[in-house]
């Protein structure tokens, strides 16, 4: 966190960013429908081609992680594998995240993979799967290494499919099953107001380049930390390793001071994090302007090589988590 605060704050040391100034501006009708499956009331919304990014990390140097991850979770690796081949046919999404009463909601709806397809890899996978008997709902249970967690989807009536996680925001936080119920109220919910609703996150849609493998946008003025943030927005795109772009508005001014004068002590020591460490944090791009940091940077397949060399040890423990969904015990299936 410190690394990272300190980093931006050389936004306002370099004259010329060289950052991109690319955007997709309006919604896409794809966009859209999407979007209109979604219940209104979110701090943030999030895109791209997810498919493209699970293939990556099959493929890069990332792959270490994931062996890692399926001796802690057997069956995550084929299940990804799966999910990434089946869902190169034509798959899209897009997400929205809400945050009230000291919970977190992560829902997503995706086109392009439906009920067959989900039964299908976590049979593939050795996970317990559950349809019920109109089709409509399907739920899996995956094993992590923080314990059983039960998924579920819900086909919406074009199609599509809508999962959902919540977690408590608490000093020990965990995750909540998806239940079918739950899934239905979020589209009761949506029938009421949509995510197209959200004036400020979609017009914060119009200023991401949406073309990238990842993106997103949020507003953390309703949240805990809003009188520090505000608008954000961003990216991460891959090619000879990954790139991340990121935007975010300081609203505390003596934060953003705070940062800018801490910065370029930070950067002189940079290689005193080691030599592939420092070469990123040379190589980020940086810009501020007024109330708003942004911040650039790539590593490319032979710096993520050294760095994953460096994380080897630890590549085995600590690792959970799977795709959506929220904890449950796999014998309530």
């Amino acid at each position: 966190m410190v690394l990272c605060a300190g980093v931006l704050a050389l936004a306002a040391c370099e004259k010329d960013s060289g950052l991109s100034s690319k955007t997709s501006g309006a919604l896409r009708q794809d966009e859209r429908t999407l979007l209109a499956h979604l219940p209104s009331g979110n701090v943030g919304l999030f895109g791209g081609n997810y498919l493209r990014i699970q293939d990556w990390m099959m493929s890069s140097a990332f792959a270490r992680f994931m062996g890692g991850l399926d001796k802690l979770s057997p069956g995550m690796k084929t299940w990804t594998s799966c999910f990434v081949d089946t869902g190169k046919r034509s798959l899209t999404m897009l997400g929205g995240i809400s945050y009230a009463d000291d919970e977190l909601v992560v829902r997503y709806v995706m086109k392009g993979f439906g009920v067959e397809d989900v039964k299908a890899c976590a049979q593939k996978a050795g996970f317990p799967v559950d349809v019920d008997a109109d089709g409509k709902y399907v739920a899996i249970g995956l094993p992590t290494a923080m314990g059983p967690i039960r998924t579920g989807y819900l086909v919406l009536s074009d199609g599509a499919l809508l999962t959902r996680s919540a977690m408590p925001m608490s000093l020990s936080p965990t995750a909540l099953p998806a239940t079918r119920a739950d899934l239905e109220a979020d589209v009761a919910a949506a029938a009421r107001g949509t995510a197209a609703d959200d004036a400020a996150l979609v017009a914060e849609l119009a200023r991401v380049d949406r073309d990238r493998a990842v993106w997103f946008v949020a507003d953390a003025s309703a949240t805990p930390i809003g009188d520090k943030l505000g608008a954000m927005r961003g990216w991460m795109d891959l090619g000879d390793g990954f790139s991340v772009d990121v935007s975010f508005q300081v609203k505390d001014t003596r934060i953003a001071d705070e940062i800018t004068r801490s910065v370029p002590e930070m950067k002189k020591q940079a290689d005193m994090l080691g030599k592939d460490v420092g070469a990123v944090i040379r190589g980020i791009k940086f810009d501020r302007r007024g109330d708003r940091i942004r911040v650039a940077l790539k590593v490319t397949d032979r710096q993520l090589e050294r760095l994953m060399d460096q994380m080897a040890p630890f590549l085995g423990a600590g690792l959970g988590g799977g795709m959506g969904g929220g904890g449950g015990g796999l014998d309530d299936f």
